[in-house]
């Protein structure tokens, strides 16, 4: 990269030097004309000077043609030194574009995320700093539009958005918004009031702030040690101890039979995991948890108490069964790769391109945008765990359900 950015600053260097000498030729021909037409005034009374003889044979076929000759080979010269100059530092001067015209664009993202006033779309207002997570005021409605309840919603962390979302669908979700939540439509296809190349401006800024695949598998490592450290342990143990087998193929992983060739947890703390990471509200706004869009009410906090309010606050559906729905592996696999709009997905479910793939990098070998590396937010195992906790739901909501009827009996 050094050297065809050196091969590029001299290729500009030469470029100006040749830009010199022609302005300055092209000066001194001015400046000659004008002398010469000053000889000539008046003389047209006489003769017009193209009709008057001209210089002899011996004179224009002597010093004059030598000069002519000698001009003409001294810009011939030019031009093949030039040229090959100018491809070998072609290479250099498309990376200098490309990382300008990023540069650009990332510093035009930056201000549209942010808070200026006046060029500011105030997106670092709920999604904190750099997307690092926040929350945003909302107001509850039922089916009828009536007010129900003004609540404060957690804005996910946009910092690993690109390790979830593909660059397209991003964009979709910019464009037209999450209906039900605060996320407003920002496109102009939308009814929002940004151009397409603003959205791409935002996208080529969030690239730029996306945390690495170890800090991902960090952070979600500290939320659980922080829940139960021993866990915490064990999952560390297991993952180290798959990840030469899973680097090649992720979606390999296999928990289901005794024989299987993988480290994993005991079911007990396949549950747990999955429990937390599932609930996970707390670590960057929300951004690896699932009840946040499949829980009514997780997104601001009051989950399954705002049960009775119409598609709010549960963006996804309903997940209670899902084991009669999808097999193990089916299962699996949505929450690895997500879906993608207008794929089928299960044996009769089609896509939306709006559930995020958790396990595998959907942006991974897509040549127009910046590549991340292979990984994602989840690892298998933790995506395993989150898989054996949701086809446990319809027992864990009747134990939540028989709770709360035996503490409002404690009541009475």
């Amino acid at each position: 990269m050094t050297a065809l950015l050196a091969i590029q600053t001299t290729q500009r260097s030469i470029g100006y030097a040749v830009l010199a000498l022609v302005v300055l030729g092209g000066i001194a021909f001015f400046v000659n004309q004008l002398v010469l037409g000053r000889r000539e005034a008046g003389s047209e009374i006489e003769l017009a000077p193209n009709r008057g003889p001209d210089l002899p044979d011996e004179e224009l076929e002597g010093r004059r043609l030598n000069i002519a000759l000698w001009s003409a080979l001294g810009l011939l010269v030019v031009i093949a030194l030039t040229l090959p100059l100018y491809w070998l530092a072609e290479g250099g001067r498309q990376v200098g574009a490309v990382k300008k015209f990023e540069e650009t664009f990332v510093r035009r993202g930056e201000i549209l995320f942010g808070t200026d006033p006046l060029e500011g779309s105030q997106c670092e207002t709920c999604h904190g700093p750099k997307g690092t997570g926040g929350s945003a005021s909302f107001v509850i409605t039922n089916e009828d539009g009536e007010y129900v309840d003004t609540v404060t919603w957690a804005a996910p962390a946009l910092n690993t958005v690109m390790w979830r979302f593909s660059n397209a669908e991003v964009k979709d979700i910019l464009t037209y918004g999450r209906p039900g939540t605060p996320m407003q439509p920002w496109g102009v296809e939308g009814g929002g009031a940004l151009s397409d190349q603003q959205l791409d401006e935002l996208l080529e800024y969030m690239w730029s702030v996306q945390l690495t695949e170890d800090e991902m598998h960090t952070e979600l490592l500290a939320a659980v040690k922080a829940v139960d450290e021993g866990l915490a342990d064990r999952l560390a143990k297991v993952q180290e101890a798959n990840a030469s087998k899973l680097a090649d193929d992720p979606m390999s992983y296999d928990c289901v039979y005794a024989g299987s060739d993988f480290a994993c947890l005991e079911e007990g703390d396949q549950l747990r995991l999955g429990e937390i990471v599932f609930n996970m509200s707390s670590t960057s706004g929300g951004a690896y948890s699932c009840a946040r869009c499949h829980v009514p009410g997780a997104s601001f906090g009051k989950p399954y108490e705002s049960i009775d309010v119409i598609a709010r606050g549960r963006y996804g559906p309903n997940l209670e069964g899902i084991e009669k729905d999808l097999t193990v592996k089916q299962h699996f696999a949505l929450i690895m790769q997500g879906s993608e709009a207008g794929k089928i997905y299960g044996a009769n479910h089609q896509g939306d391109g709006r559930m995020p793939g958790f396990g595998i990098n959907p942006n991974n070998g897509d040549t127009s945008v910046p590549q991340l590396g292979k990984g994602s937010m989840y690892t298998p195992e933790v995506a395993w765990a989150v898989m054996v906790y949701e086809r446990n739901l319809s027992t864990e909501r009747a134990a939540i359900a028989a709770r709360s009827t035996t503490a409002k009996a404690g009541e009475q």
